[in-house]
Formats: C-alpha cells, structure tokens, sequence
C-alpha cells in the first residue's frame, strides 16, 4: 500500500513538473485571468490626490499594466494567507495586483491595495524573501503609514522647502525601519517562513537593479566559424560590481541597506528558526512563477527598447531554456532594434553607455555600442533568418528578415559580391579557381548568364572585414538571394511610388483614438506637480477634441476612458492592456519605420476597436520667459508711440506659451504612418492653435486633400 502511494505521489510530482516546463516552455506574455476585480469599478472619477488609494491603480490600469486572477497572483496571495493566519479581518481588506515592471519594488496603499512589480518576483531567491516583502507592506498598511505621513507633511509650516523636505523624508525613513521591524515580529513570526532569507533579500535590494544573473557573454553567443569579431569589440575586464549599500540616506524616504539589514539581523537572531521553512509551497512552483516573472520583464524591455538589458536577460535564461521560443523571439527583437536605431537614430537613446555599467552585462553593452551599421544589421538578419528556419510559421521573422536584408543591401549599400563564400582567414592565393562547366544544351547567352550568377563563389579580398564574411553559410542559399533581389527591386519601386503619388482620400472608416501626450513644462520645480494634474486635465479635453473631429470628418472614432475600461470583461481588458504595450513600443520607436515586436497579437485588438488605424497625439506646452524679443520690441514702440503702452503692458501680462504639436495616424499591423504632422507656435491662445491643427489635419487626410 505504501509503495503504491509512494508511486501516485511520484506521478503528481513529475506530472506538476511537466506543467511547469510547459508553462514556460509555450510563453507568450501574461494576461490577466477570471473575473475583473471590484476595485477596479471605483477608478471612475478618481480625484487627482496623491494620497488617493485610487490613483496608483488608474494609472496603472490605464496603462494596460495590472495583472490579476494569473498563477502569479496565486502565489502572492497563498502567501499572505500564510502570514495572516487567523486574522481574517485583516486579509478580507488586502487585494494583490502585480505590475508589469521590471523594477523591484512594491507598494501598499492605505485602502488595501498591495502592488507587486514582477521584477520583484524576478530577483528574489525564495519563497520566504517574497514572505517579508509582502510581510513588511502589509505592515505598512497595518499601521496606517500612508495617512501617517501625509498628516505629518501638513502640520509642517517650515517656509525652507529643504527643511520641510528633509523632515518629511526623515518621517519617511523611520517608517520603513518601523515596518521591516513589524513584519519580523509580527506576521513572520506567526507564519512557517524561515528567518535566513533576512541577508538574501537585502542583497536583493541591495543589487536591484543588476540582470537576473552574472554570467560571462562568450563570444559565440555572436560569432561562428565562419567570421569573428576584432578582440577591440571585447572588453579585457569588466567594472566590479560597487558595494552601494552604505550610501547616504538623508536626501532618500528608505534608509540604507546596511542599516535595514542590520536591524532585521538584530531582531531575527532573537527569534528561533525551528521547523521554519524557506519554501512552504513546492519549490518547483517558485522557480516556474519567478522564471514567468522574467520572461514578462524581457518582454517589457523590448516594448521599451532597452534592448542591451533584454539581450543579455535572454541570454540568461536561454542557458536553462536553449529551445525556448519566446527567448528566440525576444533575441531576434532585441538585435533587430539595435540595427534600426544604430542604422536611423541614435543608440545612444536604447543603449546604456557601457562604463555605466557594471558586472557581466558591461561586457554586453561594450561590445554593442562597437558594431558597425552594417555589422548590427547583419547580426539581426543572422538572427531571424536562424529563427525562421526553426520556427517557419512564426511571420514576424520573415519581416525581420526581409527588414533587415533592406537595410544590409539598400540603406548600407552592400552588394551580392561584398560578401565572400570563403570563412574569414582564408588565404585567397589558397583557393583553387573552380573551372566553369555550361552545358552544351545551353545555347542562349542570357541562360549563360543566369548559370554564372548562380555558380560564382566570390573570394575574400585583402579589404575584406568582419561584415563581409557574415553570410558565408548563407550566401548561396536561393532563399536568400531572391530576398536579396526583391528589397532591392522594392526599394527602387518605393521611390518612383513615392514621387508620384497624389493625396488619396481615407480608405478605413473607424480610427482608434489613442489617449494623447499632453506635457506642460513648469517654470519651476515645485509647480511641476500641479501642471501635471493640469496636463491631466488638458489629456482628456484633447481626446474629446480628436474625437469629435474624426467624427466630423466622417469617421467613427473609438476612445477608451477610465469609465469605459472598468466596463470590460477580463478578455476585453487583455486585448486593450495589448494595444497599450503597442503604443508604448510605437512612441519609443520615435518614428523609426520597423517591425514591431507587438504587432504579432493583434487579432483581439481589432476585435475590441473595429480597426487598425490609431491616431496618436502628442503636445508640448511650456511658458514663454518674462521676457522675449517680441515683448521688447513691444516696450520700445510704446516708448516711441505712448498710444501703444496699454498694449504692451497686455502683451506683457499675458502668459504666452510655446506649443509643440504632433498628430500620427498609423496602422497598428504594419507599423506603417499614414499621416504625420507638426507644427509649433508661440502665442496666448495655445489651446485655440491646437485645437485647430487637431481639427484641420484630420479633416484634410480624411477628404484627401
């Protein structure tokens, strides 16, 4: 009997098991699962307070970033049931969200809600570390911190900003001290999590933001027999690693580490560890949940091309997950981002500068930021056409490489015989001629001429470098040759097509109203915060005025406020949390004509808009100085004419406002603008000028004018 139940609980292990290899073995990206939460339904007018429970999760909601109802929530929740064993009162008011960030954090709001960042999950050991994080939020909410600290920020009556910035941040400190000493003594104590995670997850905090792990990039990760990279492009030795825990804290709301972990130590080492538990779920549960965790970080540093940060994260996980199909993906987006931006924009805005970075992945950046144009457009290609080759049916590598063979062959020039058919280091006086054989039965010279394109090998020259030898295992392949031939072709028909083409008229009749950029820039520091709450305002009013102009133009426009999401059922809210991570990838691409990484998960996304077509608005406002040219010019006529006086002291009272503005219309399948547009003015009535160019550039394109 015993034996048999010994096998049964063997099969459920190796069966869990298995689920969790497929779990991570199929990612795609997390979504949320089950019903919305009730949370949610209180978002609709939320008032803009700081200290508002509300304001965090609209945020967060509107951005498409909560999680909830997925395995991680699971997790975190079986947690907290274990820390607050027999408290149900306190538990019935915590809900847990996780958040689509890569930053380790976690937050706990006065009403209940504790916010989990999945980079969180992603960096810590065990178990038992995630226990003391949720342990010390809840304490936070416990004993009221949040109302605490605005209280005491409100019977400050310092009139010196430091000072009353200083007390406050003090208050802060003291609070975070307060709550590590809670969640030892309190709930930890009254749970079965193990006290040895207290040094584990202060080094988390500690190193937070370093990658996953500290592992040497080899060079094979990006060369091959066939070429090698010059020994310049690598580093000898990579920046140690800092020790950045005994910083001062005075000007920050946490202390610093060493002082947090020394008093977690203190209290810990009074309290027995005996029949404590590091993992109290399975292991094996732990590391699924952290590895989904990391596979959603790196999706969420292509979507924000910091593509340096997924590069090397991928390369981490693919030496646990070699045949993973997501890390694939996210390689081929990672190096097929660099190539554009290094081919068409400025690296420097996706690339952390490599001494900024420390440990193994210094290694990394290094070695990107010294790739040539044609060498990182090169790489992408190798990339994705290897992709391609395992996985045909997945389209986004066709487009990647048909994307970056343009970029090799027409933005960087090369030609079919820049690249040799013989591995980099072959001698060229080392290679026999080859004697050409045509068939007698070939009497045409155009047949002569076709047989000698596809029997050539070409032979490196002394001029040759790295990037010449870069498709020397691809070379002769006719795949790559027709693709070759047709980027070049269709780079030729896009410049006749473009030459002539006329204006043509709307071909779509719904247009997706994307919520608009609206930032006013503040004349000083401490007004900034209320020009953002205006900004707020002014976001709304503006999709109001897209909107009603689409509409006006003849088109069925579709905008999605706050009200209208908390109206969505799970399904709908996953395909809007999916267009949002588009948009994001879109704005951060600034323009850049690519493929997006996003686009291949659009379906639902039509379904919930009933188009392809987004309209994206973006507008800059920021005050005129006190003193301008044209005021000037303004006081030196009514010096001459004093008539004119009443009207430069107006133009002089008036606040003027140098205004920025954008509209796009583009196709959320193909990435492709429609329409662009720009202009900027300097006058009193910005929102009048803004509202206009809103108005009139819609209607123009619509009417194809």
């Amino acid at each position: 009997m015993k034996k048999a139940l010994a096998i049964c609980l063997g099969l459920l292990i190796a069966l869990g098991s298995l689920q969790a290899q497929s779990s991570i073995d199929h990612f795609t990206t997390l979504e949320s699962q089950g019903q919305m939460p009730g949370d949610f339904k209180k978002l609709t007018g939320t008032d803009k307070e700081y200290y508002d429970y509300n304001v965090l999760l609209k945020r967060y909601v509107m951005e498409g970033r909560v999680l909830y109802g997925t395995p991680l929530n699971d997790y975190l929740n079986t947690i907290v049931d274990n820390l607050l064993q027999g408290d149900n009162v306190l538990r019935s008011k915590l809900h847990i969200y996780i958040i689509k960030s890569p930053v380790v954090n976690a937050y706990a709001t006065y009403n209940g809600l504790v916010l989990v960042n999945l980079g969180m999950i992603a960096q810590v050991s065990n178990e038992s570390e995630l226990a003391f994080i949720l342990a010390h939020e809840i304490s936070h909410f416990a004993e009221k911190h949040a109302l605490k600290i605005r209280d005491y920020k409100d019977s400050l009556t310092d009139r010196d900003y430091l000072s009353y910035y200083l007390k406050s941040q003090c208050r802060s400190r003291e609070q975070e001290m307060a709550a590590d000493r809670i969640a030892l003594e309190r709930y930890l104590k009254q749970s079965p999590y193990s006290y040895s995670m207290v040094d584990g997850i202060f080094d988390v905090l500690q190193y937070a933001d370093l990658p996953f792990d500290e592992v040497p990039f080899p060079k094979s990760q990006v060369e091959t027999d066939f070429y090698q990279f010059p020994s310049s492009y690598y580093l000898a030795n990579t920046a140690p690693i800092t020790n950045r825990a005994n910083g001062i804290d005075t000007l920050y709301t946490h202390p610093n580490i060493e002082k947090r972990r020394a008093a977690a130590h203190a209290i810990a080492s009074q309290m027995p560890n005996e029949g404590r538990s590091v993992f109290v779920q399975s292991e094996s549960l732990f590391y699924e949940i952290r590895e989904l965790a990391r596979m959603e970080c790196i999706n969420y540093f292509l979507t924000e091309h910091m593509y340096d940060h997924a590069l090397y994260n991928t390369y981490v996980l693919q030496r646990s997950h070699p045949n993973n199909a997501f890390l694939k993906e996210a390689e081929v987006t990672a190096l097929y981002g660099l190539s554009k931006h290094k081919n068409y924009s400025h690296i420097g805005d996706v690339l952390c500068p490599y001494k900024k970075v420390e440990g193994e992945m210094q290694q990394t950046s290094y070695f990107l930021s010294k790739l040539s144009r044609p060498e990182s457009s090169l790489l992408a290609l190798r990339a994705a056409w290897s992709a391609h080759k395992e996985y045909p049916d997945n389209l986004f590598f066709v487009d990647v490489i048909h994307d970056a063979a343009k970029d090799v062959f027409v933005k960087n020039k090369m030609k079919y015989t820049d690249f040799s058919d013989y591995p980099m280091g072959t001698h060229p006086d080392s290679i026999k001629p080859e004697e050409k054989t045509i068939s007698d039965s070939i009497t045409n010279k155009y047949e002569r001429i076709r047989q000698n394109n596809q029997t050539n090998k070409i032979i490196p020259t002394s001029k040759f470098k790295t990037a010449n030898y870069m498709l020397v295992d691809m070379h002769q392949d006719p795949e790559m040759v027709k693709i070759m031939n047709a980027v070049i072709q269709e780079a030729e028909d896009e410049k006749i097509l473009s030459a002539v083409s006329q204006p043509q008229a709307a071909d779509f009749k719904t247009l997706y109203v994307a919520t608009p950029e609206y930032v006013i820039v503040a004349s000083h520091a401490r007004r900034q915060s209320h020009a953002d709450v205006k900004g707020d305002k002014c976001r709304q009013k503006l999709a109001k005025v897209i909107e009603k102009s689409a509409e006006n133009a003849g088109l069925d426009a579709v905008f999605f406020g706050i009200s209208d999401i908390c109206r969505f059922t799970t399904e709908q809210y996953n395909a809007y949390a999916q267009l949002q991570q588009w948009l994001k990838e879109y704005h951060q691409a600034e323009g850049l004509n690519m493929c997006y990484h996003q686009s291949k998960r659009m379906d639902a996304v039509y379904d919930l808009t009933g188009t392809t077509k987004i309209c994206v608005a973006s507008i800059r406002r920021s005050t005129d100085s006190d003193v301008s040219y044209s005021k000037l010019v303004n006081f030196g006529l009514a010096a001459i004419c004093p008539y004119a006086s009443p009207f430069a002291i107006a133009t002089f009272a008036t606040p003027r406002y140098s205004t920025d503005m954008y509209l796009v219309i583009t196709d959320f399948t193909t990435g492709k603008t429609i329409l662009s547009k720009h202009d900027s003015k300097l006058s009193s009535m910005s929102e009048a000028y803004v509202n206009t160019f809103i108005y009139d550039n819609i209607f123009n394109f619509v009417k194809g004018k």
